[in-house]
């Protein structure tokens, strides 16, 4: 959330977010595990491997609607 503000141009301390939440009974996100990139990849290959089976191809009518000309 913190982060999130300062991106926007809000201007407030951590610790002022933290206790708003905690006002609010939000209770603070569990601590994240970073992982690899490949470890990523490893976990999503079956889905990243069925996307090459398939193919896409416009519809006539739309190639006519947005065909420049």
């Amino acid at each position: 959330m913190h982060g999130e503000l300062l991106v926007l141009g809000v201007k407030v301390a951590a610790s002022t977010v933290g206790e708003i939440l905690k006002d609010a009974g939000i209770d603070p996100a569990p601590k994240r595990v970073s992982s690899t990139w490949a470890a990523f990849l490893r976990s999503q290959a079956d889905t990243l491997l069925a996307c090459d089976f398939f193919e896409t191809r416009p519809r006539p009518a739309a190639v006519a609607l947005f065909a420049p000309g």
